[in-house]
C-alpha cells in the first residue's frame, strides 16, 4: 500500500470495527497528529461527529453522550497536552461507571524522549483509571497487525461496557498523515455501501438474581423498612425497587439522579426534614436497603449515621462500592434484576403514613417560607422552575448547591435527572449537558452556579450547535456559596477572599461574545415568562438569575430546622 494511505487505512480499520460493535458517536478536537483518525471517522456515514476545539469541553460532551446512550462515545485528539486535558472527564467516567473510549494520536517511539515538539509520555497517562489500555503501534500493512487493530477496537468496546469504564487506545503516527484524495473518496464510497452494522446487542443478560430464604425472612420481618436510593448508573438494577417498596410498605428516599420510576412510595422533602434530629428519631427505621451512590443529602447522611445499630443492606456494582463512610452490614452484587418471591411484608401502614405526613407538612412549610421576594433567592428559582419543566425533558444538575437545592426546594419525583457525581467536580457541567442534549433529542434544563459556569465557559463554543431547547439556569449568587456550609465560614475575610471568591464578570457580555442567547433575571415576576419563552425554542438559552447569597442561606436554614411542630 502507498505510504501516504497507510495511516488513514489503519485508522479506517479501527473505525469500521467500532461501528460493527455498535458505536455511533465521536467527539473530535482538531489536531495535526490525529489527522488520519479524524478523516477515518469523517469518512464513515455511520458516525455522528461533533467537533469541539477545547479538549476538556470535548471530553465532557462525550461523557454526556455516553450517559445518555449507555454505550461509549469516542474521543479523538492529537498528541501532547491535548490528551492530558481529558483527565477530569476520565476520572469522572471511571468513578461513575460511564463507558468511554479515547483514541489519542502520539509520536512514534523514535520521536519520543528526544525533545520533539508536542510530545509527552502518553503511555498509561491516566494510570489505573482506564479499564483497558492498548498501545496500537505504528500503522502497518502486515495483515496480522491490521487484524490486531480491529480486535483492539472490539476489546475497547467490550471492556468499557463489561467493566463500566474508560478504554484508551494510543496511536503512534508518523508522517505523512493525509491520504491521497482518490483513496479517501474510495474508502468513503466503500463505507457508504456497507453502513449497516451487524446486530450487536449490548442489552443486559436476560434473567433474574435469586436470593435465599434467610434474606427474604429478614426483609419481611422488618416493621420499619426504608429504601435509600442515591445516584444510579445504567449498570444499576433498579426495576425491582418499586414492587419491593409496595410489598414491604417501605418509604423510598430517592435522590436526584437515582431516576427511579415514580410511585406513591417515594418521599419528597427529605433533604429538609431529615436535618433535624427530632425528625430523624421519629422516622428511624429498623432496616435500610441502599442502592446507588452514597447519598449527597446531609440529612440522609445523618440518618444513616444515627442508624449505626440498624441492619443495612446495599445493592452495588462490584467496581463501585456505595458504603461511603457508613459501612453496610451486607453488600449484594446484582448482575440481573432481583427476583422477588411471593411474600408479604410485616410493616404497619402507620410507618409509611408517618413519612408521608412529615413530607406533606414539610411541603406546606416550604410553600409558606419560599415566597417571591426581592432580592431573589436560589430556592425560589428551583421551586418555580421545577413546576415549569416539561415532563418529556431532562434535568442536569451541577455539583455544590444545585444538586442539593433541587432536593430541598422541590418535588422532583418522576423527573429524568443527570449528575456528575463520580468525582463530583464542577468540571465540564455545561459540556456534559450539551452531550446529553445531542443524544436525548429533547428539551433540557441545566441548573448551575456562577463559578461552575465560568469554569466551563469554553463549552459555549459548542452551545451554538445545540438543536433542541437547552435552558442553562445560572444561579449567580456572586461566588462559591457552598463553602458557607463549612466551618471555614466563621473566618469571614479568609472565606470571602480564598473560598467564596466573588467574580466581577458580566455573563451577558460573555454570552453575547459566544453568540448564545441570554436573559437577565433580577425580579421574581421576570422568571416565569423568561423560562416559558425559551423552553420551546431550539438552541441553548442562558437565563442568569441574580440571587442573594445571604437570603438564600437564611431560606435553607429555615427548611433545615423544620420540625413537625413548626
Amino acid at each position: 500500500m502507498n505510504i501516504e494511505n497507510l495511516a488513514f487505512y489503519w485508522s479506517t480499520l479501527f473505525v469500521r470495527s467500532l461501528f460493527e460493535e455498535g458505536i455511533t458517536e465521536v467527539v473530535i478536537s482538531p489536531g495535526s497528529r490525529s489527522t488520519a483518525l479524524t478523516l477515518a471517522f469523517s469518512a464513515h456515514p455511520g458516525f455522528e461527529s461533533t467537533v469541539a476545539i477545547d479538549e476538556r469541553s470535548a471530553s465532557f460532551i462525550a461523557l454526556g453522550k455516553s450517559k445518555a446512550l449507555g454505550i461509549p462515545a469516542v474521543l479523538v485528539c492529537t498528541s501532547g497536552t491535548a490528551l492530558a486535558n481529558y483527565a477530569p472527564a476520565v476520572f469522572e467516567a471511571a468513578s461513575s461507571a460511564t463507558p468511554l473510549i479515547i483514541a489519542s494520536a502520539d509520536r512514534p517511539p523514535h520521536l519520543r524522549n528526544i525533545g520533539a515538539s508536542q510530545t509527552i509520555d502518553q503511555i498509561k497517562i491516566f494510570g489505573e483509571q482506564p479499564v483497558f489500555f492498548h498501545e496500537a503501534g505504528e500503522p502497518s500493512s502486515d495483515i496480522q497487525k491490521q487484524h490486531r487493530i480491529e480486535v483492539a477496537a472490539k476489546q475497547a468496546v467490550e471492556r468499557s461496557l463489561a467493566d463500566a469504564g474508560v478504554s484508551h487506545i494510543n496511536f503512534a503516527f508518523n508522517k505523512p498523515f493525509e491520504p491521497e484524495n482518490d483513496f479517501l473518496k474510495q474508502i468513503q464510497e466503500e463505507n457508504e455501501s456497507h453502513s449497516k452494522r451487524s446486530q450487536t446487542d449490548y442489552s443486559q443478560a436476560v434473567g433474574e438474581t435469586e436470593l435465599g430464604e434467610k434474606f427474604w425472612s429478614q426483609l419481611i420481618s422488618a416493621e420499619r423498612p426504608l429504601i435509600v436510593a442515591g445516584t444510579t448508573t445504567v449498570w444499576d438494577k433498579t426495576r425491582f425497587i418499586a414492587p419491593l417498596a409496595r410489598i414491604l410498605s417501605a418509604p423510598v428516599v430517592a435522590e436526584p439522579g437515582s431516576n427511579l420510576s415514580n410511585s406513591k412510595y417515594i418521599i419528597s422533602g427529605y433533604s429538609g426534614f431529615l436535618k433535624t434530629k427530632e425528625n430523624r428519631e421519629t422516622l428511624k427505621p429498623d432496616l435500610i436497603l441502599r442502592i446507588g451512590r452514597f447519598p449527597v443529602s446531609k440529612g440522609l447522611q445523618l440518618l444513616l449515621k444515627d442508624c449505626a445499630d440498624v441492619h443495612q443492606i446495599s445493592f452495588a456494582h462490584p467496581r463501585f462500592p456505595n458504603d461511603g463512610d457508613i459501612p453496610t452490614n451486607r453488600t449484594i452484587y446484582l448482575k440481573n434484576e432481583l427476583s422477588i418471591p411471593d411474600i408479604n411484608g410485616n410493616a404497619s401502614s402507620k410507618w409509611l403514613s408517618e413519612w408521608r405526613k412529615t413530607s406533606k407538612k414539610f411541603k406546606a412549610f416550604l410553600e409558606e417560607h419560599v415566597q417571591p421576594s426581592s432580592p431573589l433567592t436560589d430556592g425560589y428559582i428551583f421551586e418555580q422552575a421545577n413546576k415549569l419543566i416539561p415532563k418529556k425533558s431532562f434535568i442536569m444538575l451541577s455539583n455544590s448547591f444545585p444538586v442539593r437545592d433541587l432536593a430541598l426546594f422541590s418535588d422532583f419525583s418522576g423527573k429524568e435527572i443527570y449528575v456528575n457525581r463520580g468525582a463530583a467536580g464542577i468540571d465540564g457541567i455545561i459540556s456534559t449537558s450539551i452531550g446529553l442534549s445531542s443524544v436525548l433529542k429533547k428539551p433540557g434544563v441545566l441548573f448551575i452556579g456562577d463559578i461552575a459556569f465560568l469554569h466551563d465557559l469554553n463549552a459555549l463554543l459548542s452551545a451554538k450547535k445545540v438543536e433542541y431547547p437547552l435552558i442553562i439556569i445560572v444561579l449567580n449568587n456572586d461566588g462559591g456559596t457552598i463553602f458557607r456550609m463549612l466551618p471555614i465560614y466563621k473566618f469571614k475575610q479568609k472565606h470571602h477572599d480564598f473560598f467564596e471568591t466573588p467574580q466581577d464578570v458580566r455573563i451577558t457580555s460573555l454570552c453575547r461574545g459566544f453568540g448564545v442567547d441570554h436573559t437577565l433575571i433580577s425580579k421574581p415576576e421576570q422568571f416565569i415568562p423568561a423560562f416559558e419563552g425559551s423552553i420551546e425554542k431550539p438552541g441553548a438559552h442562558v437565563i442568569e438569575c441574580i440571587t442573594d447569597a445571604d437570603d438564600s442561606m437564611i431560606e435553607r436554614h429555615q427548611l433545615w430546622n423544620f420540625t413537625l411542630d413548626s
